[in-house]
């Protein structure tokens, strides 16, 4: 068992990044993939090769790299040469790549990108790999698999997944201290705000950071209420629903009816938990591993704990599936070997070993997630499989492959909202008419 750990300084240097909340886009023309059809893709070299990985700067790199030298052990013959590419330009670089025809390899996409990757001539698929390398993907669940299918065929491989931002983290010495409730398994909405009441002390305190924009944690909101954001088909906006406008005005409430969120910005809210300052905040599970790493080393001077997200009033919780992959560019002239790297990368072991490393959420695999060993670092896991018996719920995301401007539209009529620059009312029929008619355009080339 690895187990190395961050410290406070490389916490808050990565943090955002292992938020997963960035909205990532680019402006590039596509690039027609490259290489042989499925054929020649199956023919490794008898030669030594080199096998590039575009991975995502901060500790998923530093995870990536430290298992290199047993990648290569194992796969004799590869040799692993890894790009660290900075989160918010790694899209961007890659589809310049790619472009050029320069792409290395193996490439990092979260669920919302895949049909945007295929359509900019990134990814190809990989199910005649998988079959030829009989390559078992029965651990992974249904929704994940699903998310990094386009037309009936996989392109990419998941390295690390969660059930969305349905981890709630708590500071238990702030909320103890206020005479407020602690945050258990069967705990609802209502109880939420009753603990951001008790524990905000403005301007320094605040009893609850929400992340009111990203396609990652606006979903998770919405359907606790039985709401959504988009249509499972991604051709509809359902910002217009009862259900959502209930989600919606939830967040907003928090904010400006119940004074316990001082905004819907929640990007310092991991580094204002980790000083001390927050009373509960809601990510995914990726910080497990990092907060105990911190704690055990005293970066964290307080106790604090995590537990699944609230019951809403209609008795649901929000989930959402989520996760990282690896796929093979059409550009890769080694695609037999490429697919090493993302074998060795989502196997058991990994998936339980870089959350004690401090390196994200556990694999994407059932066996992980229900395995002892990950469940003595925290409860947490097995507790999201005991609530969320079938897995978590779908992602969702536009047909038309337009994901970072449906996004953008979003987050900013979204940001109006919640900073007042137009009544709540106006401003959520605004957000629901400019997304559709982003979902309505022509799909992107």
């Amino acid at each position: 068992m690895l187990h190395k750990r961050v410290s406070r300084r490389q916490f808050l240097a990565g943090s955002l990044a292992a938020t997963g909340g960035l909205a990532l886009s680019a402006c590039v023309p596509a690039g027609a993939p490259a290489g042989g059809d499925s054929g020649d893709m199956m023919e490794a070299s008898e030669e030594p090769v080199t096998v590039l990985f575009h991975t995502r700067l901060g500790t998923h790199a530093d995870w990536h790299i430290s298992r290199q030298p047993l990648f290569e052990e194992q796969n004799p013959g590869i040799n692993l040469e890894i790009d660290e590419l900075p989160g918010n330009e790694m899209y961007p670089k890659i589809y310049a790549l790619s472009a050029s025809g320069t792409v290395g390899d193996v490439v990092w996409t979260y669920l919302n990108n895949p049909p945007e990757h295929k359509a900019k001539g990134v990814l190809i698929p990989l199910d005649d790999i998988v079959a030829a390398k009989d390559f078992d993907l029965s651990n992974f669940w249904d929704s994940l698999l699903a998310a990094l299918t386009l037309n009936g065929e996989l392109h990419a491989i998941p390295n690390h997944g969660h059930y969305g931002t349905t981890a709630y983290y708590h500071n238990k010495t702030l909320i103890e201290e206020s005479g407020g409730e602690l945050p258990h398994p069967d705990w609802t909405t209502d109880d939420y705000v009753a603990i951001g009441k008790a524990v905000t002390d403005p301007p320094e305190v605040w009893g609850i950071r929400s992340f009111g924009t990203g396609q990652e944690h606006v979903p998770s909101y919405l359907r606790i209420f039985g709401g959504d954001a988009i249509s499972e088909d991604g051709t509809m906006s359902l910002l217009d629903q009862e259900e959502s406008i209930a989600g919606l005005r939830w967040l907003y409430d928090l904010q400006h009816t119940h004074g316990v969120d001082p905004c819907q910005c929640g990007d310092e809210a991991v580094n204002n938990f980790v000083a001390g300052k927050v009373g509960s905040f809601n990510t995914t599970t990726g910080l497990i591993g990092r907060y105990t790493n911190m704690k055990n080393e005293g970066d964290i001077e307080f106790e604090w704990d995590a537990v699944v997200g609230p019951v809403g009033p209609t008795g649901l919780r929000g989930s959402q599936v989520s996760a990282a992959a690896f796929g093979i560019t059409g550009n890769s002239k080694h695609p037999s070997e490429a697919f090493q790297v993302l074998d060795f990368y989502s196997t058991k072991e990994d998936g339980i070993e870089h959350v004690f490393f401090g390196a994200g959420s556990p694999g994407g695999r059932k066996d992980v997630w229900e395995s002892d060993e990950l469940n003595s670092i925290h409860p947490i896991f097995r507790q999201h499989q005991q609530i969320y018996p079938e897995g978590p719920r779908k992602w969702h995301r536009p047909a038309n492959a337009r994901t970072s401007e449906f996004v953008d539209t979003m987050n900013n009529n979204l940001q109006a909202i919640w900073t007042q620059a137009v009544e709540f009312e106006e401003g959520v029929e605004q957000t629901h008419l400019l997304v559709q008619e982003v979902l309505d355009k022509d799909p992107l080339a």
